[in-house]
């Protein structure tokens, strides 16, 4: 399915019930007259607030040559350089005693703030304004690349180099094949006219999605940058790129971890009910402690995660296995895989479910938490499904109560039921980067 801004500008729509304009006091949910959609969603119970903005936007960048991790560069750069204000934001955040945090994903990067109330209108005065028109200067630059360069490290000796090898293995190009783990000399190799020219392309206005969350007042609103930018769309639509291969052959690649990788291709966000299905999936079975694989494997030394992305089309199951049993953990993480096409007891189903629903809601407890919530869910294209929208009684939890052990168990052998993609990485002193693809 083809999902394009007008259609989440119009679901936005018909949530708010018209445009923010059109009343006195701004609706939950709507378009701001630059362009910028947002969420709106205060809790005066909360001790902070958070502001996020979310862009669509390749991690590789948009040149045909991707260099992973140019994304998360630029919006660190952004926030580091000196705006014509005078006080770079991570600086900013800094001295109101709140934190910044930058994070990119395959197709979209989100930055985030997280600041006391009374510092709210200033925050996000000083966000959009840096953001909406984005200055980008050389000691910015510097800051970025180290920051970068930290986060790239430490993210390939965890699971995440598993994931980014996935992706590679899973599809023949567009930004989930790129991956999303830079190298610390691909990233320093990144001129400041290229980072420059990114960060005007995607970070405009009309590419924005902004969520408030928190202890926040609907007056804030009003100092959000008035910026218009260039109109339409910053990212081509990632469907056209992002090509699956059928039943790929299992790949070694070296890496600064070692492990085993299982992916499959999955529903699109658009088929609701299945995404929600491989949701409760990924949560009964590797839920830590409680998941089935936790329990199947008791004591072993090995470290097991799973879980279903939720992507415009297609999403993806992905499952990494490592540490020193990792072996002997393989053959229990097929097997309790392959034991979900069966449908489970009523009793043992209704238990599951009512952990799945506990493990959403401890996930959105704080003021970010529900920001990435609403933001993953809107820069994926179906705001109005994120497990936030409504509470418990939102789209998400009614689809939620309407699950079924046979319809679950339908779901497990229509997805998981198909040879997975296997990658298996081998430990490399010194590599920072995978070598097939």
């Amino acid at each position: 399915m083809k999902v394009t801004r007008a259609a989440i500008i119009a679901a936005l729509l018909v949530c708010a019930g018209g445009t923010a304009g059109a009343q006195t006091q701004p609706a939950p949910t709507g378009i701001l007259p630059g362009g910028v959609m947002y969420e709106l969603r205060p809790d005066p119970a909360q001790s902070a607030a958070a502001i996020a903005l979310w862009y669509r936007a390749p991690s590789g960048g948009f040149d045909m040559t991707p260099v992973p991790g140019l994304s998360r560069l630029a919006a660190a750069t952004v926030a580091a350089s000196t705006p014509i204000t005078g006080t770079p934001l991570s600086a900013l955040v800094g001295r109101y005693g709140g934190q910044l945090a930058v994070e990119a994903f395959a197709d979209s990067v989100a930055i985030t703030a997280t600041v006391p109330p009374d510092r709210v209108a200033a925050t996000l005065r000083a966000m959009t304004g840096d953001y909406f028109s984005p200055v980008v200067t050389a000691p910015g630059l510097v800051a970025g690349l180290a920051d970068s360069a930290d986060d790239a490290l430490l993210r390939s000796f965890g699971p995440d180099a598993i994931e980014d090898a996935l992706g590679a293995a899973l599809f023949a190009g567009g930004p989930l094949h790129d991956g999303i783990i830079g190298t610390s000399e691909a990233l320093a190799e990144q001129k400041l006219e290229g980072v420059r020219a990114f960060a005007a392309r995607a970070f405009r206005p009309s590419n924005a999605i902004l969520i408030l969350t928190g202890n926040v007042d609907t007056s804030v609103l009003s100092s959000v940058a008035n910026r218009a930018g260039p109109a339409g769309d910053a990212v081509p639509e990632p469907s056209a790129a992002e090509v699956a291969r059928p039943a790929p052959a299992a790949r070694r690649v070296d890496a600064n971890i070692a492990g085993t990788g299982l992916a499959w291709i999955g529903p699109p966000i658009a088929d609701e009910a299945s995404a929600t299905a491989m949701d409760f999936l990924a949560d009964m079975l590797f839920a830590p402690k409680s998941g089935a694989i936790a329990k199947a494997l008791g004591t072993r030394k090995a470290s097991v995660t799973g879980k279903f992305v939720t992507y415009h089309h297609p999403g993806i199951f992905v499952v990494t296995i490592s540490g020193e049993d990792a072996a002997a953990a393989r053959p229990i993480v097929d097997q309790t895989i392959a034991a979900a096409i069966k449908p489970l007891a009523p009793g043992a189903f209704a238990a599951a479910r009512a952990a799945f629903t506990y493990h959403l809601l401890q996930q959105m407890d704080a003021p970010a938490d529900i920001a990435d919530t609403f933001g993953w869910y809107a820069i994926e294209g179906d705001p109005l499904y994120a497990p936030a929208e409504g509470g418990t009684q939102g789209r998400y939890f009614r689809l939620v109560a309407g699950l079924s052990p046979a319809s679950v168990a339908r779901t497990a052998a229509k997805y998981l039921g198909p040879p997975p993609a296997v990658v298996t990485l081998n430990h490399v002193e010194h590599t920072e980067r995978r070598t097939g693809s």
